[in-house]
C-alpha cells in the first residue's frame, strides 16, 4: 500500500482539511480555506482564501513529516507527495496562487522552497521511523493554463532539484499520458517525453493519464519509452485488470461501467453519484 500525503494530510495529521483553495467554506464546516496567497481559484464563485502566515506554513511542513510517520506506523510501504492538481504544494509553486514576497514566494526559486522543504520533512521522518525500505514519490502536474501559471520550464527547473532529493521516482500527472503542452500549441512533442529526456536517465518516471487497456499501457512504455505506467480510473472500472493481463484474459477487461456493474464493483453511494455526475470521467452506459 502507498498513500498520497497532501491528499490525506488532514486525516493523517488530525488537522482540519482546508488546504484546497477551491473548497468552499460550506464544505469545511464554516472554516475559510487557506492558500499561499489570498487569490481565489479561477472558477466562478470561488471564495477568497486566507493567506497562510509563515509560522503556519512551517507547521504544515512539519505536519507532512507527521503524516509520513503515521503512514509508516500504519504499515504502508511508501508515500506519494501530492504536488499536483491545485492542492497546497502546487499552490505554493504556482505564480497564479502564490503572490508572496517572503521566503515562500516572489521568484521561481522561492516558489520552489515549499515543495523542497516538504520533501525534506518527509525524508527526515522516513529516516527516523522506517526500519525497512520505504518508497518516496513526488507527483507533479507539469503546467497550468492560467496566466500567470506554471510553465513547463518552471516544472523542469523544479524537477532538476527534485531528482537530487533521494526520491524513488517522479510521477507525472497528465489527462492523457501522450498529451502535448496545453500552453504551447505549436509543440508536437508529448510533455512526458520532454520530461523523460531531461531527467529520465537519473530518476525513473511514471506516467499516467487515460491508460485504460493493455494496449494503452504498452503504448506508454514502448512508444513513449516510460519505465513505469500507472492505472487509476481503469482499476475502478476493472479491479481485476492486472490479474486478467497476467492470465491472458485481456479481452475480458471491462472498460465501461454499466448500471448492472455497480453491485459487482461495490461502489458506495457517494462514489456512484460522483461517477454519474461527471461525464467523461468514466464512460457510463445507462
Amino acid at each position: 500500500m502507498r498513500i498520497r500525503i497532501g491528499f490525506y494530510y488532514g486525516f493523517l495529521t488530525r488537522r482540519p482539511y482546508y488546504l484546497i483553495r477551491r473548497a468552499p467554506s460550506t464544505w469545511l464546516r464554516g472554516v475559510q480555506p487557506v492558500s499561499a496567497s489570498d487569490i481565489p481559484h479561477v472558477r466562478e464563485g470561488a471564495e477568497i482564501p486566507r493567506e497562510l502566515q509563515d509560522e503556519e506554513v512551517r507547521e504544515i511542513v512539519e505536519g507532512f513529516g507527521e503524516a509520513t510517520r503515521r503512514a509508516i506506523q500504519a504499515g504502508f510501504y511508501g508515500v506519494e507527495i501530492y504536488g499536483e492538481n491545485t492542492y497546497l504544494i502546487k499552490q505554493f509553486f504556482s505564480p497564479h496562487s502564490n503572490r508572496r514576497n517572503d521566503y515562500w514566494g516572489g521568484t521561481l526559486e522561492k516558489r520552489m522552497n515549499f515543495p523542497l522543504v516538504v520533501v525534506q520533512s518527509v525524508k527526515s521522518d522516513i529516516e527516523k521511523h522506517a526500519d525497512k525500505p520505504f518508497i518516496l514519490v513526488y507527483r507533479i502536474s507539469p503546467e497550468e493554463i492560467e496566466e500567470p501559471g506554471i510553465t513547463l520550464d518552471d516544472t523542469l527547473s523544479l524537477l532538476m532539484k527534485l531528482k537530487n532529493q533521494g526520491l524513488d521516482y517522479i510521477h507525472v500527472s497528465l489527462g492523457n499520458v501522450a498529451q502535448t503542452s496545453p500552453r504551447d500549441k505549436e509543440s508536437n512533442t508529448p510533455t512526458i517525453n520532454i520530461i523523460n529526456k531531461k531527467i529520465g536517465d537519473e530518476i525513473p518516471i511514471i506516467g499516467v493519464g487515460s491508460v485504460t487497456t493493455p494496449d494503452d499501457a504498452l503504448h506508454a512504455m514502448e512508444d513513449l519509452n516510460l519505465p513505469l505506467v500507472a492505472i487509476g480510473r481503469g482499476l475502478i472500472v476493472e479491479p481485476d485488470w492486472i490479474q486478467k493481463v497476467k492470465t491472458g484474459k485481456e479481452d475480458t477487461i471491462r472498460t465501461e461501467i454499466h448500471l448492472e456493474d455497480r453491485k459487482d464493483l461495490s461502489l458506495p453511494d457517494a462514489m456512484w453519484e460522483y461517477v454519474q455526475s461527471r461525464p467523461g470521467w468514466l464512460p457510463i452506459v445507462k
